[in-house]
């Protein structure tokens, strides 16, 4: 496949992006793995994985990794029932691959050896995510035990850090995400109405985004009244009453990337309150993005965000992050967490990076999926900003 590779060519393919793209990505890793010193990486992060490979699976529970040597092409490490899912969705041609066992993980691990062996790298230093939510305390004793010649040592993040400028086609995806997200969310205020349950509001908000093309739901954070303060609760089976604030924040996905959006709505006409609460937000969220140019440091962003809400009154401490990068992801992460914008943060923001920048105040939120570009700011999420409302002549139901 070249660079003028088709949708329809790619979806019959099996693979998310030309093997061309794959390939750049592999040289750019290659190329930092030589600064670094580093003749192989052992990784285990799934985005990471993917975005090198194009291999997706949602079987988690068992091992798998990829070998990238500093020339030539990867190793997927898999189970063996998972190659023909890896010969549809990967470039990568190369597997060392493992059968269930009674006691798994020696076999895991020892699969992993015979595939750095087979590249002639299991001694020397040997690139590892220490990072990576999937390299166990057990899975690194067994490596370190298995390659008595190898120095296991810590890489720097090397994929993680290159994930974050997006390429053309990438961003294409996100829009996708964006426009899917924002018919959930639609669907989802249009569902409250007194005697709503959240959880009927939460099945019109998922059907919605499977039918806008979304991929399986990360979650739904739906909650109403009195929950809104807990931010990550789960929907329940609380019914809607008239004055409720309804507190969404959603996630559209488009070949594993992630575009996210919150907005809040209220059960029938907002009090005066409920309206300058939410137009305090909205505005110094809105003058927060505008400064989100390449060259900008993320510091200054994060003060735009958090020292005017906290100077509104509407919140007496801030601790939360008010944005983090967002792109390729697995469940349950909601986002790369690469770049925050927190207190103290000196990294600069730069062209291509893409970021959930989030506001939450007086049991309601909002946020936008935002690309830094030469040109300013592109919201990715294009929704209205404003606090909705549903209509009281709208029946009960649930």
């Amino acid at each position: 496949m070249n660079e003028s590779t088709t949708v329809t060519e790619l979806q019959n393919s099996g693979m998310d992006f030309p093997a061309e793209e794959y390939r750049s990505r592999l040289v750019r890793v290659q190329n930092e793995m030589a600064k670094h010193n580093l003749p192989v990486l052992l990784l285990h992060q799934p985005e990471n994985i993917l975005y090198l490979t194009g291999f997706t699976t949602g079987t988690f529970f068992s091992y798998l990794a990829v070998a990238v040597p500093g020339r030539g092409d990867p190793v997927l490490i898999l189970r063996d029932m998972e190659v023909p899912t890896a010969q549809s969705t990967s470039w990568v041609k190369n597997y060392t691959i493992y059968a269930d066992a009674a006691d798994p993980v020696p076999v895991w691990l020892d699969t992993a050896r015979r595939a750095l062996d087979g590249l002639g790298l299991a001694g020397g230093r040997v690139g590892v995510d220490e990072h990576s939510w999937f390299l166990t305390v057990e899975r690194w004793k067994m490596l370190q035990e298995l390659l008595p010649n190898a120095t296991l040592v810590k890489e720097p993040q090397i994929v993680d850090h290159l994930r974050l400028i997006k390429s053309p086609r990438e961003i294409d995806y996100l829009r996708s995400a964006g426009r899917q997200v924002e018919v959930g969310m639609r669907a989802g205020i249009e569902a409250i109405a007194p005697g709503v349950k959240e959880r009927d509001v939460a099945g019109a908000v998922f059907g919605a985004l499977i039918k806008a093309g979304s991929g399986i739901p990360l979650s739904a954070i739906i909650l109403s009244g009195n929950r809104t303060d807990q931010v990550h609760g789960e929907y329940s089976d609380r019914r809607l009453d008239r004055g409720d604030t309804v507190y969404f924040e959603l996630t559209g996905i488009h070949r594993k990337y992630f575009a996210r959006l919150m907005r809040a709505a209220v059960v029938g006409r907002p009090t005066a309150e409920q309206q300058r609460a939410a137009e305090t937000i909205i505005r110094i969220q809105d003058e927060a993005i505008s400064l989100m140019r390449p060259g900008t440091p993320a510091g200054v962003i994060d003060r735009a965000c958090r020292e005017p809400l906290l100077a509104s009154g509407l919140r007496e401490t801030y601790t939360n992050r008010s944005g983090y990068s967002l792109g390729l992801n697995y469940r349950p992460s909601a986002g790369e967490f690469i770049r925050e914008f927190v207190p103290g943060v000196e990294w600069i923001l730069e062209h291509g990076m893409v970021f959930h920048m989030l506001m939450m105040a007086a049991g309601m939120g909002f946020s936008e999926t935002v690309l830094v570009t030469d040109r300013g700011p592109e919201r990715l999420t294009s929704m209205e900003r404003k606090l909705f409302s549903s209509s009281l002549e709208n029946h009960a139901r649930g």
